[in-house]
């Protein structure tokens, strides 16, 4: 049942690692599964993302199979509560995988992807909360109050600018930065991807291509470490993480 999960793990060129997963099995009385997770820390550290992975098992709860989207959006809001008055932050992206029945349902805050091949042979890719990447996302961060100069999010003419729109954690964005996760639910998963994007590209300048690469590699349902060794001949410029499911 172990080998349903694999992990890879690298340290890019930085000098310090911020990524954090995240794994554990989740069963009850009509279902059994997987909850996933990837965090990526910024604005200068790690803690948003560890306390994730200090919590997520206590505060995670699913007593039905129909709740799924209800307890990831219970799960968020909980993190939220913990994190909000943190300057440090974090993305969080989170995939509940019900083996039985088949689905995986997704929430994500902030620009860490989630990748679904389904049984149909449909790939699904998840939102990127980024202002640099999604034009719709930075409109709303600047209907918030923020300004965005060479691709970053600026809550105040001086200080710190990140490419995030929404994210855990950032206190010191304000009202700029939106913690309201998006949430959904994909049937039949074949293979689910929960990653950092280090893994792909980091400036957000070409992801789509990225992802492209990786069509193969689900098809196969190949490993976690079968990315991170794709990811590594093209050169990483960041850490990276992948987390891989498989029916």
């Amino acid at each position: 049942m172990q080998d349903a999960v694999t992990l890879a793990v690298r340290q890019g060129p930085k000098g310090f690692q911020e990524d954090r997963n995240f794994y554990m099995r989740v069963e009850g009385l009509d279902f059994n599964g997987w909850l996933i997770a990837v965090m990526d820390g910024h604005s200068g550290g790690s803690s948003v993302a560890e306390l994730c992975v200090r919590e997520m098992r206590n505060i995670f709860r699913l007593s039905s199979v129909d709740e799924s989207e209800e307890a990831l959006k219970r799960l968020i809001e909980q993190l939220n509560v913990l994190t909000e008055y943190l300057e440090e932050g974090s993305t969080i992206s989170v995939a509940l995988v019900i083996e039985n029945p088949s689905k995986v349902s997704i929430a994500i805050l902030g620009d860490s992807p989630v990748v679904v091949y389904d049984q149909r042979g449909q790939f699904h890719v998840s939102p990127e909360h980024n202002v640099r990447s999604n034009l719709e996302e930075r409109k709303k961060a600047e209907q918030r109050g923020g300004h965005v100069v060479y691709g970053f999010l600026y809550a105040a003419a001086e200080g710190h600018g990140i490419q995030l729109s929404r994210a855990l954690g950032d206190a010191y964005m304000g009202n700029v930065i939106s913690h309201e996760p998006e949430i959904y639910t994909i049937p039949d998963p074949q293979w689910v991807l929960v990653a950092s994007d280090g893994l792909f590209d980091p400036a957000h300048e070409d992801a789509g291509s990225r992802l492209e690469e990786i069509l193969p590699f689900a098809r196969q349902s190949a490993p976690a470490e079968y990315l991170m060794n794709l990811a590594e001949k093209r050169g990483l410029r960041d850490n990276a993480t992948a987390v891989v499911w498989h029916l």
